[in-house]
């Protein structure tokens, strides 16, 4: 259990309080992968692979940010998709799986030829999904609906070779406090996807779950009186409507001192860090695992890059070896003006005269920082 009530309150968090100096990775622009969002990202046998869902397209990168290729291309012809909004990797066979909302279809694809494989057509029985997972055979699709009806769940287990729905997973009411109207994050509701024990957690939940080969479980109970309560999420759906009226403005809750919306989740090195919003304040948790100890700040910063700065760097991805961040194309303007074109660069970090030259229509950037020794 993660207590927020009982954490330390910080300014800030800093990552040189965890993590070693970062490798910078100048990810290559060219007309081939001209990057608008980065939507979701894996490492896969030192190739960085990104999902940017308003080309829509799923790019290739190598470690040293030059771009290698794309997967497939947006089309209705065999082996291409029409809109894409995210992926999984089957890191033991080499398959990716591109989840095209659109059609509701899961398109594989070989990573070792590149190749188109075949397609898993499903059947959408609500509104569209946009977050998936492949796991042991399986997909792991969320579900979204319009209306207040008798199947509110939030998560269809698919075959993975038929596309048949096989199970109905985590009831809208006793997972995600009656939430079940389709609002999507910038990354997928499932984190850790390079792991065996994948997690997901909704909107509204405290709760992040674990997705294994034998079931989805409780994996953490996230804590705190100030957590948005049942009856406040009863009266918000009531105000949404549903059918043809459905209206999803949740902005009420910015204006009120309640916890929601966990996100950006990732397993460090013996800790866990996460984001949360408070009312209309997004504040970042770092907890330890094995200690208890807990940490909340309103920011969480890259100091070896630069001091005083409020440009948000955020945690996408982690693995054994250390843990991804990203500038995100639309702060990389923000970053040229207030940090670049200042001198407040720090000019000892790795690849520092290559992200002095990037520009305002640059692709994202990546810092990758390995795990300091826990034993210092």
């Amino acid at each position: 259990m993660v207590d927020i009530d009982k954490a330390k309150q910080e300014d800030a968090l800093l990552y040189s309080s965890i993590l070693e100096e970062p490798d910078v990775i100048v990810l290559e622009t060219c007309p081939e992968c001209i990057i608008q969002d980065v939507s979701a990202i894996d490492i896969y046998e030192g190739n960085i692979y990104i999902l940017d869902d308003k080309v829509p397209a799923l790019y290739v990168f190598r470690r040293d940010g030059s771009f290698l290729r794309q997967i497939g291309h947006q089309g209705r012809g065999h082996g291409e998709y029409w809109e894409l909004s995210d992926f999984s990797i089957d890191r033991e066979n080499g398959v990716i799986y591109l989840w095209d909302d659109a059609l509701d279809m899961a398109h594989k694809y070989d990573l070792r030829t590149n190749g188109y494989i075949s397609s898993i057509k499903t059947k959408r029985n609500g509104y569209r999904s946009y977050s998936m997972l492949y796991l042991g055979g399986k997909l792991y699709v969320d579900r979204t609906s319009l209306d207040a009806d008798s199947e509110n769940y939030l998560l269809k287990e698919i075959d993975g070779k038929t596309g048949t729905q096989i199970a109905s997973c985590l009831k809208a009411d006793d997972y995600n406090r009656g939430w079940n109207f389709p609002l999507r994050l910038p990354f997928s509701f499932f984190y850790s996807k390079n792991t065996d024990a994948p997690k997901y957690v909704e909107l509204f939940s405290d709760t992040i779950m674990a997705v294994t080969k034998e079931g989805i479980k409780p994996y953490c109970v996230v804590k705190s009186e100030d957590f948005v309560s049942k009856k406040r999420m009863k009266k918000l759906i009531s105000d949404c409507g549903t059918g043809e009226e459905f209206n999803y403005n949740v902005s009420d809750l910015h204006e009120e001192d309640c916890i929601f919306c966990i996100s950006r989740f990732v397993e460090l090195d013996g800790m866990v860090s996460f984001q949360y919003r408070k009312g209309d304040e997004i504040m970042y948790l770092l907890h330890d695992v094995k200690t208890k100890e807990t940490w909340v700040a309103p920011s969480f910063k890259d100091d070896y890059l630069f001091e005083n700065n409020n440009i948000p760097l955020d945690m996408c991805y982690s693995d054994e070896e250390g843990v991804l961040s990203v500038l995100s194309v639309d702060f990389i303007p923000y970053f040229i003006e207030d940090v670049i074109d200042k001198g407040h660069l720090n000019p000892k970090i790795d690849e520092y005269e290559k992200l002095m030259g990037i520009k305002g229509d640059s692709n994202p950037v990546l810092f990758f920082h390995k795990y300091k020794s826990r034993s210092k």
